[in-house]
């Protein structure tokens, strides 16, 4: 008679087992499907390098950052070119940007930075980076601005042509980093993506490891090197950012 009490309590719990997971399973579901297609990361990466990229008249490509909050389905597989950002004119995009006066774009569905210059004095002034034009102040910097106007159902892209310097965007003491800008856009819903293509010159030999983990702490990071070859970088939690993502270790 035990036994067979036993084999009934065993067979209940299976139930409620598979009960649990028949709820469980559409919000898991969800959380999988809402990332972002590596493929189609590659392709809208590329879309910005041959509609935005700034080069000077020799040929040198040159510092810019641009991000868009978009519908989701634009991050997947079913991305179509022919209704992306057709809202926004590439030349004003590009006039805007290398203006370095003000080096500011924003638009619809995208805004865009090159650097700006700050002159403090005949002897002082300094390049405001891209990164920093877009994501502060925090609460209202022009990424704010743009993730308001789609808040379900998005997708948000940053891009940066040169990774985020050490010194000054990724230093969480200084007064223009990045931090607490990715911090807010980590509360936005949908699928997100920062991702940025060469390295900063001046951060090679620096310890872009760590440096690169402040990002993926807040949002998911990636490298697009062309236009089908991209990377996800990981760096979450323990994890260490992809060798992909990372200058080659000199020999």
């Amino acid at each position: 008679m035990w036994c067979q009490w036993e084999v009934v309590v065993q067979k209940f719990t299976v139930f409620l087992s598979g009960l649990l997971l028949l709820f469980l399973l559409p919000d898991w579901t969800e959380s999988v499907e809402d990332t972002v297609d590596i493929n189609t990361l590659a392709r809208i990466i590329d879309f910005f390098e041959k509609n935005y990229k700034r080069v000077d008249t020799d040929g040198h490509p040159r510092q810019y950052a641009t991000a868009i909050n978009v519908p989701k389905d634009q991050c997947q597989q079913n991305f179509n070119l022919n209704t992306f950002l057709t809202q926004e004119n590439a030349v004003d995009v590009k006039n805007a940007i290398t203006d370095e006066t003000n080096a500011l774009y924003q638009g619809s569905e995208l805004i865009a930075a090159g650097t700006r210059k700050v002159v403090i004095s005949k002897k002082k002034q300094y390049n405001m980076h891209s990164e920093s034009l877009l994501l502060n102040p925090a609460d209202n910097s022009p990424m704010s601005k743009l993730l308001n106007k789609r808040k379900e159902d998005s997708c948000s892209v940053f891009y940066t042509f040169e990774s985020p310097c050490v010194d000054t965007c990724l230093d969480a003491t200084g007064s223009h980093n990045i931090i607490d800008g990715l911090k807010k856009w980590k509360e936005h819903d949908g699928i997100k993506a920062f991702v940025f293509k060469d390295f900063w010159k001046f951060d090679i030999k620096k310890d872009l490891q760590t440096a690169f983990k402040q990002i993926a702490a807040h949002v998911p990071l990636f490298r697009c090197v062309s236009e089908n070859e991209c990377y996800a970088c990981n760096g979450e939690g323990n994890t260490p950012i992809d060798a992909h993502c990372l200058p080659p270790k000199e020999i």
